[in-house]
């Protein structure tokens, strides 16, 4: 996990801008106004805030609210009205793995460079984006809305796979706990 004395920060740094040439550019990128951190770095901006600091890139947010995602100015730079955004200069990015691997590609540290040992990061990366993070998350929305159901332990079943899901992770808590000692 990136150091919590980040997180709190909205603006990174007083300058946060980097000369390319004759030309100063500001890195930008966006995370939710009302979260329940306020816009801190707990969404899915994080990946991209962690990034940019492994690097040492200054960088700016713009907090934007969930109607703001959806106006045509937003939509412009995320087409799925979503968060987190990256501008610098005439380029904009969305989507947390495309901003990621960008900055990798930009400045060095992040991705080795050894052709092969970055062609195994780069594949980590995407395995961490699209194998490794849906059940984690599908296991988070089921704890949380479903905590004391009996059907918690189904859906997490379901939504990973794993026959040998660690148990502590599912402990029954509240009537679901009441319902599973009862048996």
């Amino acid at each position: 996990m990136p150091p919590r004395s980040w997180f709190s920060i909205s603006k990174r740094n007083a300058s946060a801008s980097r000369q390319v040439g004759n030309i100063t550019m500001t890195i930008t990128i966006t995370a939710f106004e009302r979260s329940p951190d306020g816009g801190k770095g707990v969404a899915r901006d994080t990946r991209v805030r962690w990034a940019l600091e492994e690097v040492g890139q200054p960088y700016e947010v713009r907090l934007v609210s969930f109607l703001a995602m959806k106006e045509p100015a937003h939509r412009a730079l995320h087409p799925f009205g979503q968060i987190p955004t990256y501008e610098e200069g005439d380029l904009a990015l969305f989507e947390t793995g495309a901003i990621a691997f960008h900055i990798a590609e930009r400045h060095a540290g992040l991705l080795p460079d050894d052709a092969n040992a970055r062609a195994r990061a780069i594949t980590w990366m995407f395995a961490a984006l699209n194998t490794v993070e849906p059940p984690i998350l599908e296991l988070a929305t089921a704890r949380l809305l479903e905590r004391d159901t009996t059907c918690l332990w189904s859906r997490i079943v379901s939504a990973t796979g794993w026959a040998n899901f660690p148990v502590a992770w599912a402990i029954p808590t509240g009537s679901m706990a009441r319902s599973v000692r009862a048996t």
